[in-house]
């Protein structure tokens, strides 16, 4: 969720990160530039610009279109980003939880 959003529980900055991070290989390894992958997702490039900065967390319904620009999938953009959802057999409270290592370039 950005800034200013209803969740109890805020997007950390490392989530937002690895997120963009997912998206900005994924963009390279199917050769587009900002402004022709904006056009396949139906999105402004100034939109796009903000979700790979970590700025914004696009929609469901954006995220299924960047997907699908890039010729991949939902899963491989959120890739390294999980949700713990707390107190569940003694595991700590909720959190989003980041893997350490980068994703592989899709191909």
């Amino acid at each position: 969720m950005s800034a200013g959003s209803r969740s109890p529980t805020p997007f950390p900055f490392q989530a937002h990160a690895r997120f963009a991070d997912n998206l900005y290989r994924a963009r390279e390894a199917a050769g587009l530039d900002q402004k022709e992958a904006a056009r396949r997702a139906a999105v402004t490039r100034s939109r796009l610009d903000r979700i790979e900065g970590g700025e914004h967390v696009p929609t469901l319904d954006v995220l299924i279109r960047i997907a699908g620009a890039y010729s991949t999938s939902v899963g491989d953009l959120v890739e390294g980003v999980s949700w713990r959802p707390g107190w569940v057999e003694d595991s700590g409270p909720a959190e989003y939880l980041v893997a350490e290592d980068q994703p592989a370039a899709s191909t």
